[in-house]
């Protein structure tokens, strides 16, 4: 009776996600999603830059299933995404999650990512370095080449990327593989850092400070035990 009720809340959910974007999609011709299971740095907020360029709204759309300790609780990704952010991009980015198990397959999880974004209606989607991997245990090339290998079947325009860095000589955060300068130049933004800065309720300099004291303030579970 219980896993036939988790089943239920479950389909409810989903439900609830594909009518979202279907009541979106009458006021907005295309609807992108994005994938993200993390409180966003700068890095994060230049792909979905890139997206809004692409797209008329933007929905941060995390796969929810079991979550890993040390991942960004459900409470904070609504405070981030659903609250926070809204006032960062004039109404055009909002928060819906769908409920599905993360299985970190890879590449071939990066398809299945992109044909249940097309089946929820979506219009667009991203795919970026090591989308759905692991431990680097794939080539973090691997989901961008499959999906555009594929990118005529899926009938879903994905944003293929390999993330964003820092470059030093811009100052500023760039789509890796769109800027002049050398690979010198160009700096990761560390997540494990990142973590440890906002466990320790330390303002991380790669990310939006307000965004970081919302968080500080207003949400009591960061961080999945």
């Amino acid at each position: 009776e219980e896993f036939l009720a988790d089943f239920q809340r479950i389909e409810i959910e989903n439900k609830r996600a594909i009518n979202y974007v279907a009541n979106l999609r009458q006021t907005h011709k295309s609807v992108s999603a994005f994938q993200t299971r993390n409180i966003p740095h700068f890095g994060h907020q230049k792909i979905m830059d890139r997206m809004l360029a692409r797209c008329d709204h933007l929905v941060v759309n995390p796969v929810l299933g079991p979550k890993k300790s040390g991942d960004a609780t459900i409470e904070c990704l609504n405070a981030v995404f659903g609250d926070f952010f809204k006032s960062k991009f004039g109404g055009r980015i909002s928060f819906m999650p769908v409920y599905a198990n993360m299985y970190y397959a890879g590449p071939r999880e990066a398809v299945h990512h992109a044909i249940l974004r097309r089946n929820m209606g979506f219009t667009g989607f991203s795919v970026g370095r090591d989308h759905a991997g692991a431990e680097d245990f794939f080539d973090p090339q691997a989901a961008t080449t499959l999906i555009k290998s594929l990118q005529g079947a899926l009938n879903i325009d994905v944003f293929c990327h390999m993330g964003a860095k820092h470059c030093l000589a811009c100052d500023d955060y760039v789509i890796s593989g769109e800027c002049e300068h050398g690979l010198s130049e160009l700096k990761d933004v560390s997540g494990s850092q990142f973590r440890h800065a906002i466990s320790n309720s330390q303002v991380f300099e790669a990310a939006d400070k307000d965004m970081q004291k919302y968080v500080f303030q207003n949400v009591k579970n960061i961080f999945e035990d």
